[in-house]
């Protein structure tokens, strides 16, 4: 059964320290529950797949500050996983809306290889959207991201907390099942990606409890880091 997952919330996003990520682990788990998969401290892996088109409209619409823009990825949390989430990411200023679906391990390198009839074959929505994009704007591989996440939760306003570390990228090679994939370091300056997430507002006991207002609040994207290295033009410096 291939279930589709629609979320729409608001998501704020900063840069840390190592030196604040270990102390807001500390603050945070005394307010939060880690959520099922995550153990502080240690958390658990995450493998994403970004697809671009072949004039790279994901990454211009980021990096030009259009307020509406999408991304296309494939994630996966195990190697050895059956099934791989489809996801549509579409941001409007603050506000994210995904659209997600399940599709196998045979159908995911199908498509990685080029084969987007396969999306068809599940005659679901969201894969449809996702081929009809693909299919007429030319879209292939672009990045592979590896890293670790801290994620703590809060039921109430849908509150999610998460911190993404290590992170580590490959705009070579798409094998997104290997585990022996060569990878670079995708953030140099011993930062950390802290990403919060709530439906309709955020608690104030949470906002002062991590601190919120310490920290620089940043418009971060993991794709468009994981391709800097890979740049064409100036303004994928900025």
């Amino acid at each position: 059964m291939h279930r589709n997952l629609d979320v729409k919330r608001h998501e704020l996003k900063y840069y840390i320290s190592n030196l604040q990520y270990a102390a807001l682990v500390e603050r945070i788990k005394y307010i939060l529950k880690p959520d099922n998969y995550s153990t502080p401290h240690q958390g658990y892996f995450i493998r994403s797949l970004y697809f671009d088109s072949h004039d790279d409209e994901c990454l211009f619409d980021k990096q030009s500050g259009m307020m509406l823009r999408q991304k296309f990825r494939m994630r996966l949390y195990d190697l050895e996983s059956s099934t791989v989430k489809f996801e549509i990411k579409n941001k409007l200023s603050n506000q994210i809306y995904k659209e997600t679906a399940s599709i196998s391990r045979e159908s995911a390198q199908r498509i990685i290889d080029g084969d987007f009839y396969e999306l068809l074959r599940y005659e679901n929505p969201i894969l449809n959207k996702i081929y009809r994009k693909f299919s007429t704007h030319h879209y292939r591989p672009r990045v592979l991201i590896d890293y670790y996440r801290d994620a703590f939760v809060f039921d109430f306003f849908n509150v999610r907390i998460t911190i993404d570390r290590d992170l580590h990228s490959n705009n070579t090679d798409f094998d997104i099942f290997s585990d022996k994939m060569h990878l670079l370091p995708v953030i140099l300056e011993g930062k950390q990606i802290l990403e919060i997430k709530y439906d309709r507002c955020l608690p104030e006991f949470i906002r002062r409890g991590i601190q919120i207002d310490s920290f620089e609040r940043c418009a971060i994207s993991k794709y468009t880091l994981g391709r800097r290295f890979f740049k064409t033009k100036i303004w994928e410096d900025y």
